[in-house]
């Protein structure tokens, strides 16, 4: 293995103030050669980088929902919520119970 084994601690402040002044020590182009050499390399960075892609917002579990603006009396809301957590969810139920009658 080429290089030095010197190992240098350097601040977060510091680091930057060395990018900045072009003081980068990694040979960007030698990492992009040595990628080059093999062929399954591209392949499983562009896999890996599926795999760890992170997709915004709750992930979709069954049907499909929409966010709604529905003017509610609020008794039915006080009611709903003191049967406690999860009364949105058994509203949700409730609801689509009466849909599929």
């Amino acid at each position: 293995m080429r290089g030095s084994k010197k190992i240098t601690v350097m601040t977060s402040e510091q680091m930057r103030a060395a990018r900045a002044r072009g003081e980068d020590r990694t040979d960007w182009e030698r990492v992009r050669r040595e990628a080059r050499k093999d062929p399954r390399a591209v392949k499983w960075d562009r896999k890996i980088g599926e795999l760890i892609a992170r997709k915004r917002g709750r992930p979709v579990v069954g049907e499909a929902k929409t966010a709604i603006s529905l003017r509610v009396p609020v008794s039915v809301i006080e009611r709903w919520k003191a049967t406690g957590p999860g009364w949105q969810t058994r509203m949700v139920a409730r609801l689509s119970a009466s849909v599929k009658q």
